[in-house]
């Protein structure tokens, strides 16, 4: 579990730097990043405010490889507390019943007349209702 919760958390955190520099390299081109600076300027009064994009990105990267060591250590640490509890109560056991989605036709002997499955549901019907004309 080790391995595969390193592999899975890594994938998350790449694709996380990915995607988080391609929404900054856009919001620099559209000039997004410029506005917040000179709001950040004018709220604080500050005569100059700029974001240092390559520290940003450092510290961002550095705390995705944190948080993937973390995640993983609590990946397995779930793992082994999931695996002693269910040496001790027994397990959790699943069972898995197929069941057959033909209908079974039967086989017809030498004389007999086949009846339309529609007919046969009449049929039941009305020797239903005669039962209740007999019986009331």
């Amino acid at each position: 579990m080790l391995k595969i919760g390193l592999v899975f958390y890594l994938c998350v955190w790449g694709m996380a730097i990915i995607a988080s520099q391609a929404l900054w390299r856009t919001a620099e081109t559209a000039g997004v990043i410029e506005k917040v600076e000179k709001f950040v300027e004018e709220l604080f009064a500050l005569e100059t405010f700029a974001f240092d994009t390559d520290k940003i990105f450092r510290l961002y990267m550095l705390a995705g490889l944190v948080l993937v060591i973390g995640g993983t250590a609590l990946t397995v640490v779930l793992v082994v507390l999931f695996n002693l509890i269910s040496d001790l109560m027994g397990g959790i056991r699943f069972t898995m019943i197929e069941e057959e989605t033909a209908v079974r036709r039967r086989r017809l002997r030498i004389g007999e007349d086949v009846v339309p499955s529609d007919k046969v549901g009449r049929r039941r019907r009305s020797d239903a209702e005669t039962e209740r004309r007999n019986d009331g």
